[in-house]
């Protein structure tokens, strides 16, 4: 399970009985927020958790944005394109 915190340094994995918990990679942030493995993170791991903490996750904006525009368009607040 996750524990959330402010930004990526501060969230918390789960791990065995025992085991204490480990925090998400700068590449792990960098997944869920919809950057591509390519991606090089060229800055330190602090600078890293600051700018993906920061991040908006594009593909999932623009989805729900053509989710909002179908349903202005579905209540004629919008015109049809």
């Amino acid at each position: 399970m996750l524990g959330l915190g402010k930004d990526g340094s501060e969230i918390l994995i789960r791990r065995s009985e025992g085991e204490n918990p480990r925090r998400l990679t700068p590449r792990e942030c960098a997944r869920l927020q919809g950057y591509p493995d390519e991606y090089r993170i060229v800055v330190s791991d602090t600078q890293a958790y600051k700018q993906f903490g920061n991040s908006v996750v594009v593909p999932l904006m623009g989805q729900v944005a053509k989710l909002v525009v179908n349903r202005l368009q579905e209540l004629n607040w919008l015109p049809l394109t």
